[in-house]
């Protein structure tokens, strides 16, 4: 994950005996108005409401909210995770944030890691300015810059106090608006409609060069201007997908045409043991996916995965998804929709890419590869099973790909070596969602976005694509209530 200032939990007695240390010389502050920071470290019973940091030499501000699900009461108990962020740009665009979890210590300056693109951190401001530190819930600040110091004030009128579960609430909204009702799956006619519409867009999509045949070909070229922001592998996670758009700026920004949702395909086929033959989530979440590319014609790209295919190879565990997700669409849906599904995939790209990155689904190409081939995609069907299938190289995967072939790739559209090479595919554990420069290759990223427990998306800020992580919440069911 990209490195903003935080320093990770240590050994538990160690971080104990430092926590205990640093408590034992705090001043504790019951905040009930503004209060400056001084020489002490301040211990802040935060009671679960928001703070304003004013800092730097103009006193720019800052808002510390406790992070809490969606339909969690402003004040409730039990919030151990706090967000900072920026309030004039986290509310009207896509912008990032800093996660304090319990057992974080945060500096902020202007020499600690991304903080500037997280959170515009000012550029006068000192390399280490200030530090916070979350022990249970409880915050603990500490000025290290002597000359200006921070101000502290509470968030307690109830305008502030609701204002990011409002702000969320409120995209929940549009996002029902968006799929047309509940989030359930379509009846029969209205799902063939929708995919029908769906391959004649495709059919022209933009940002697609032509191949030989005069069809989009198998690239997809993001634009500069536009903020493009990607995830991986979903896995008919429904509930990960809303969350992540119930988030951030981005369904703002892209009904302003100013930014583009990337999926890096196999949104299909539950992973847990026991649901690796159920199909319903799938074409729920196809579906949804759908009516999302129809509301954002020139917003929302899929790229094909090795899981988008009725292919009898398909299989996890044993059991034939490709198969099963063929009978069971014909079954629901009948032989037409099949038929449109299978136009569906025929029709997608393989690879996106802008100045700031290059990505699909699993592995740099280990054949020899240009843009041409890759444009003409069609014509190389060893160069796409590459794209879909394979991965990083191990001692148990001799032919996968490995630093020379991510090289190649960003060379194939002209990138520099700051450009990142993204892939989904092969989650490398299973408590993350984001892995930064795996396999020792420098700005190289896996993401996962069919995790339990959070989900990831890697986003344009500024000159710079970074890690946002979200905990995933039920939200399917909160819309589902309106």
């Amino acid at each position: 994950m990209a490195k903003h200032g935080i320093k990770n939990k240590k050994s538990l007695l160690k971080f104990l005996q430092e926590s205990f240390a640093g408590l034992a010389e705090c001043e504790d502050v019951n905040l009930s108005q503004s209060y400056q920071l001084g020489d002490k470290k301040i211990r802040l019973s935060m009671n679960n409401y928001p703070v304003q940091l004013n800092i730097g030499p103009e006193g720019d501000a800052l808002h510390l909210y406790p992070e809490r699900p969606i339909n969690q009461p402003a004040g409730a108990n039990g919030v151990e995770n706090y967000i900072l962020f920026n309030p004039e740009q986290y509310y009207k665009t896509i912008s990032g944030f800093i996660r304090i979890k319990n057992g974080d210590k945060l500096i902020l300056g202007k020499n600690q890691g991304e903080q500037r693109s997280l959170i515009h951190l000012p550029t006068d401001i000192a390399a280490r300015y200030l530090s916070i530190a979350n022990n249970d819930g409880q915050l603990v600040f500490k000025n290290i810059e002597e000359v200006h110091g921070a101000c502290i004030a509470p968030l307690t009128k109830d305008k502030e106090l609701k204002k990011v579960a409002k702000w969320r609430l409120a995209k929940l909204k549009r996002l029902y608006s968006i799929y047309g009702g509940p989030i359930v799956r379509l009846p029969e006619e209205e799902a063939l409609s929708v995919i029908r519409r769906v391959n004649t867009l495709m059919e022209q999509e933009v940002y697609r060069e032509q191949d030989s045949r005069g069809k989009p070909g198998g690239v997809v070229e993001i634009p500069a201007g536009m903020t493009p922001f990607i995830i991986g592998d979903l896995h008919a996670k429904v509930d990960n997908l809303l969350t992540l758009l119930s988030q951030n700026g981005f369904l703002k920004a892209m009904k302003k045409g100013r930014a583009c949702l990337i999926i890096l395909g196999d949104a299909v086929h539950n992973e847990a043991q026991e649901s690796l033959e159920e199909m319903e989530s799938s074409m729920l979440i196809m579906d949804f996916i759908f009516k999302l590319k129809l509301r954002f014609p020139e917003q929302v790209f899929y790229i094909k995965g090795n899981h988008d295919s009725f292919s009898e190879e398909l299989s996890k565990r044993g059991v034939p998804q490709g198969l099963l997700w063929e009978k069971a669409l014909i079954a629901e849906r009948g032989e037409a929709y099949r038929d449109e599904m299978q136009r569906f995939y025929d029709q997608l790209a393989y690879v996106a890419f802008s100045e700031k990155f290059v990505a699909c689904h699993a592995a740099a190409p280990i054949s020899a590869v240009s843009r041409k081939k890759l444009v003409n995609i069609y014509e190389h069907p060893k160069l796409a099973n590459e794209l879909i299938n394979n991965r990083l190289r191990r001692p148990n995967k001799p032919a996968g790909y490995f630093r020379r072939e991510v090289k190649r790739f960003r060379k194939c559209f002209d990138l520099d070596s700051n450009a990142l090479v993204i892939v989904a595919h092969t989650p490398i554990s299973n408590d993350q969602t984001i892995w930064e420069n795996v396999g020792d290759i420098e700005n190289h990223y896996v993401i996962y976005a069919a995790g339990q427990e959070q989900v990831g998306v890697m986003v344009q800020l500024g000159e710079k694509i970074l890690p946002l992580v979200y905990p995933v919440e039920p939200v399917a069911g909160l819309i589902n209530s309106f």
